[in-house]
């Protein structure tokens, strides 16, 4: 019996990605929906949208945010519009290769088998506390993938929408960075199991809409990573020293390796860091 589910893909000027993903998504998930919700304002890719929608084979419904409110309210706003049973979150720059045939168990959040972007444990885990923070980023460490609790990752996650409902979905404190994972550990404290499915398999490029907009994307990563850490049981100043101290690291290496603009990018973050710690600023919703 065919999953009844709808697609749902936050977009950022991400028209290209789409034009490749939707594609994959006629091929492998025939007849299933699509809900695209742009952030971006280059005209250019909002004029493509409509074109790209009109070649998909399934119902696609276009929504506009031209304020940008992050990824987790553009998901959250998709889902309130959809009447599907199992929510698809995608990423656009995703790809579908494989999709299942029967919905997975009931209370289940499910994350897609993420291939050909490394490192591969990058995507789930079955913890991420602040320990687990320090040891993927300098120590390459990663964890075993969820066996009924841990995380999946955002760019390919599936949830019934009653339980994404009740959870109140995505917290929309997180302008980008660290909601899925703070999705799925809440998610777990519900109830519900968090697992990686072998049949959906889906190829990721990574951080399109970031990779012209890394000085940006550093500090939202800062601003999630405090929130999220302070949620889940690490105080905000042992947090914002880990990241003075990392960023003032990253910053040598890459002088070093000659990049001054990421050696600049990294010294400025340590220097907010410094600043938010000895101030003792208050962690309040991300932008």
């Amino acid at each position: 019996m065919p999953i009844d589910a709808e697609v749902l893909i936050v977009s950022y000027n991400s028209a290209e990605f789409l034009g490749r993903c939707l594609p994959t998504l006629a091929a492998r998930m025939p007849g299933i929906p699509v809900g695209i919700r742009e952030h971006g304002i280059d005209p250019d890719a909002i004029a493509a949208l409509p074109r790209i929608a009109a070649r998909h084979t399934s119902p696609v419904r276009l929504e506009f945010g031209p304020d940008n409110p992050g990824f987790a309210a553009g998901c959250n706003a998709l889902a309130a519009n959809s009447r599907a049973e199992w929510l698809v979150f995608l990423n656009p720059d995703t790809e579908v290769m494989t999709w299942i045939d029967d919905a997975p168990p009931d209370r289940s959040v499910v994350g897609a088998t993420i291939v050909n972007s490394e490192p591969a444990g990058d995507h789930s885990g079955r913890s991420y506390r602040f320990a687990d923070e320090v040891a993927r980023s300098w120590l390459r460490r990663r964890g075993p993938a969820p066996d009924g609790r841990g995380f999946v990752s955002g760019a390919a996650l599936m949830i019934q929408r009653r339980w994404f409902e009740e959870l109140g979905g995505f917290d929309a404190r997180y302008f980008l960075f660290y909601e899925d994972i703070d999705l799925c550990l809440r998610a777990n404290a519900h109830g519900l199991r968090t697992a990686v499915s072998p049949g959906w398999r889906v190829r990721h490029a990574r951080q399109h809409s970031t990779r012209e907009r890394f000085a940006d994307a550093i500090q939202w990563s800062y601003e999630s990573g405090c929130l999220f850490h302070r949620e889940h049981g690490t105080p905000a100043a042992v947090y914002r020293a880990y990241v003075a101290i990392d960023s003032m690291l990253r910053s040598g290496v890459h002088r070093l390796r000659g990049d001054r603009g990421r050696a600049s990018t990294y010294a400025a973050l340590a220097r907010r860091a410094v600043t938010d710690l000895a101030l003792r600023r208050a962690i309040t919703a991300v932008r």
